[in-house]
């Protein structure tokens, strides 16, 4: 529920006022998170009751995506639409406040209901900045992302 709450804010300040960037654009008052992203892929996902990543529990939500939209007219003030629907994934984010952008050894595991351990593997990943923005708007913070795939496998996200 806090994340919820937090994204909403975020979004608010996201239609605030804007800092005019490098290039004139305006820039979003909002920062990047620092951490952690998993995506479990279907069908494993249905599976997972929980998740770590280095020993720290991550909260997992189902993974959405939104449908084909339908529009009002093709003029760009003309309203849209789209529904989002669940894909049979689960995600999650584990904020890790020093996250450096270097090399890493991420150990991740995954367990059932009953608490069986449907998968425990480590996985190298190098975090990049990433810009809620353009790079001159600032606000930039390391992020990486693990995928699970339906086998288990880890791959880092791109």
């Amino acid at each position: 529920m806090f994340s919820l709450v937090l994204a909403g804010v975020a979004l608010l300040a996201a239609c605030g006022e804007h800092d005019p960037g490098a290039a004139g654009r305006p820039c979003p008052g909002i920062a990047a998170r620092s951490g952690i992203g998993i995506d479990i892929e279907p069908p494993l996902a249905a599976k997972v009751a929980k998740a770590s990543l280095n020993g720290k529990d991550v909260h997992l939500d189902e993974s959405t995506r939104a449908t084909p939209s339908s529009c009002e007219g093709k003029k760009p003030e003309d309203s849209c639409s789209a529904k989002m629907v669940p894909t049979g994934g689960k995600n999650g984010f584990l904020d890790v406040t020093d996250l450096k952008p270097e090399p890493m050894r991420v150990s991740v595991r995954l367990t059932d209901a009953q608490g069986k351990t449907l998968v425990e593997k480590d996985i190298e990943l190098t975090p990049k900045q990433v810009f809620p923005g353009a790079p001159e708007c600032g606000g930039a913070q390391p992020q990486a992302g693990i995928i699970v795939a339906a086998d288990g496998t880890l791959r880092p996200r791109p």
